[in-house]
């Protein structure tokens, strides 16, 4: 039986905050791997401004050099708006006997009982929550709100580097280098791809 992560998002583009956040994820919840979901059409927020070939291959290239991450595009190829509930309950018909593990900043937790059936993602995945810098960690009866069992849920509060996508796609349209902030190919193919120059 295998421990495997779940990392979704726009990943608009990847960037080292993300590679961060699924390495302290495998450290803290004792994960075998991580699988990266780039997301299709995502319900609680606006379009990817990227397309999705080139956000799942930037996915693909910032996560090849670590053998314990992976890369799946069910989102994008299931079409219609990205329900976590049905990814997870993809996932768990594919992997039966492993565990599911889906990793959230805590931004992103706290909004967990607005979900397409939170409930029933409950019950197929337990939850590792992590910090987002500049944000001060939930209190105990913030956790329980979420109405969670204790039992499947993993508090990883270490540090990650404060970096915003949406931030980034503004200092490329503005043609300032994001050197230290995505990794060195995605730069390279951000810039070969003519991405976000058009951001609007």
């Amino acid at each position: 039986m295998s421990r495997i992560g779940v990392l979704g998002g726009t990943f608009d583009p990847i960037h080292l905050g993300h590679l961060a956040a699924a390495k302290a994820a495998l450290d803290c919840a004792h994960l075998d791997r991580v699988l990266f979901v780039p997301s299709g059409r995502p319900p609680h927020r606006p379009a990817a401004l990227a397309p999705e070939a080139d956000r799942l291959a930037m996915v693909r290239l910032a996560t090849q050099d670590e053998p314990r991450f992976e890369v799946s595009d069910m989102e994008i190829k299931r079409g219609g708006l990205s329900y976590t509930a049905d990814t997870v309950e993809e996932l768990h018909r594919a992997h039966p006997e492993d565990e599911l593990f889906l990793i959230l900043g805590w931004d992103a937790a706290r909004l967990f009982r607005t979900w397409h059936e939170p409930d029933h993602v409950a019950s197929l995945a337990s939850f590792v929550i992590l910090g987002r810098p500049g944000t001060r960690p939930p209190t105990s009866s913030e956790i329980a709100a979420l109405g969670l069992p204790p039992e499947r849920l993993l508090e990883c509060f270490g540090g990650t580097p404060d970096i915003s996508g949406s931030a980034l796609r503004g200092e490329i349209a503005a043609g300032r280098p994001v050197t230290g902030k995505v990794p060195a190919a995605i730069e390279r193919y951000i810039a070969e791809r003519h991405l976000y120059r058009d951001n609007r």
